[in-house]
């Protein structure tokens, strides 16, 4: 079994979340009940700060430890970009925190959910196709 299949399995639960989640941004049905929504929202979110902190505790201190400069900086790298993701992730949260919030400014919420799936998508594409693939030849 690769190093990374538990990762790999983590990226296509935050995936499948986060696709059930983007059937729901509409606009409308978010400003009469955003409780469903809030709900799924709080599940994705609570998987994805366990995946970066097992990223951060795992992967990344054994990518650097690995002996491979190449793969020592690539891992800097990502560590680095995950930080910017980390903090919007904990914005996010915070701003969009009840179903309340959401009802208020569905527009926003939705905007900004958007961003949110995108760069959860992105950055799920890059590690799958390049970061762990590196770790599985190196861990």
């Amino acid at each position: 079994m690769a190093y990374t299949k538990k990762f790999r399995d983590q990226h296509d639960d935050l995936v499948e979340r986060a696709m059930a989640i983007s059937k729901l941004l509409n606009e409308e049905k978010l400003t009469q009940d955003a409780t469903e929504i809030r709900d799924m929202l709080s599940g994705l979110l609570g998987k994805l700060k366990i995946h970066l902190a097992v990223e951060d505790k795992a992967l990344y201190p054994q990518l650097k430890a690995c002996g491979n400069h190449e793969v020592v900086a690539i891992a800097l790298q990502y560590e680095k970009e995950m930080g910017g993701i980390g903090e919007f992730v904990a914005n996010y949260s915070k701003k969009w925190g009840s179903a309340l919030a959401i009802q208020e400014n569905a527009k926003g919420f939705i905007d900004e959910t958007h961003q949110l799936i995108n760069a959860l998508s992105s950055r799920i594409k890059k590690e799958n196709d390049y970061l762990y693939k590196l770790a599985d030849d190196c861990l």
